[in-house]
């Protein structure tokens, strides 16, 4: 690494390609663990929507979260393995398949707020 450094006071740094490789993979793993440590507080805004919007009951519910933290857990995974970033995600893919883009309703979303 070099350190950049104007008047005694750093500036900036430039890494190499190795560096900047480990730190992508640091990042990378931070996310997956604070993902981990607010695992349980996703896994509740999705189930107590889908009891508010969808009217699912406990046993409904289970069977959503059966199947859906895996899925969860296999996506938090991929940061810990530093999987580019550019690969879409199946589900993400299965989706436009079937007609649904995220990024754009993700766009089309106003935030109150």
């Amino acid at each position: 690494m070099v350190v950049k450094k104007v008047k005694g006071q750093v500036i900036g740094a430039q890494l190499s390609v190795s560096e900047k490789k480990a730190m992508n993979i640091e990042i990378q793993k931070q996310l997956a663990e604070y993902e981990k440590l607010h695992a349980i507080e996703v896994d509740a805004i999705f189930l107590w929507q889908l009891h508010v919007q969808l009217g699912f009951g406990p046993e409904r519910l289970k069977r959503f979260y059966n199947n859906f933290r895996p899925e969860l857990d296999r996506l938090i995974n991929r940061y810990e393995d530093g999987t580019p970033k550019g690969d879409i995600w199946v589900s993400t893919q299965a989706l436009k398949d079937y007609g649904i883009d995220l990024e754009k309703w993700r766009e089309e979303l106003t935030f109150n707020g």
